[in-house]
């Protein structure tokens, strides 16, 4: 009879955790469409907008973020032309993973020059089936010094690349 009673009281002391406990189906109301079909450099307010994405969503979308000098056939960088040290003249590829993200959605990068000067900003479309996305710029005409590109889908940024134009003698390390 103890053991009943014990029982009991253990079962109605869990009983209010339990009801305070959703499971993961009925706490997770996501019907927003992870499609991220504009890019915005600042935050949309409000859930569920157009462009409004999870920033751990974002960052699944688009990774493997990789600079460097040379795609290959397969879209990718290979290690050897990886680098972030460029001569004027190069052309910089900035080629990331998007095999996650929705078919129709944006990604952009921004490109910044020394002083924060905005450079110049790309925008491409994720088609159905795409594995890489290769973003370029020609670095003709650059002064030598640090630069930057930013990775974003949606209203997140998801990664920034860092890379110097040094005179032709330092490039390629």
């Amino acid at each position: 009879m103890k053991l009943s009673k014990l029982l009991t009281m253990l079962l109605l002391c869990a009983m209010p955790f339990a009801l305070a406990c959703k499971t993961q189906e009925s706490a997770e109301v996501d019907d927003a469409d992870d499609t991220a079909s504009t890019v915005t450099e600042q935050e949309v307010a409000g859930a569920d907008q157009p462009g409004d994405l999870n920033p751990v969503e974002a960052q699944a979308q688009v990774d493997d973020v990789t600079i460097g000098k040379n795609v290959n056939a397969d879209g990718m960088i290979a290690p050897e032309d990886q680098g972030d040290d460029f001569a004027p003249g190069d052309t910089v590829h900035v080629v990331m993973n998007v095999a996650d993200a929705a078919a129709g959605s944006a990604v952009k990068v921004a490109w910044f020059g020394p002083g924060e000067t905005r450079i110049n900003e790309e925008t491409k479309t994720v088609e159905t089936g795409a594995q890489y996305l290769d973003f370029q710029a020609d670095t003709t005409g650059w002064e030598k010094g640090d630069y930057r590109a930013e990775v974003w889908i949606g209203d997140e940024k998801v990664n920034t690349q860092q890379f110097q134009v040094v005179d032709a003698s330092e490039a390629g390390r």
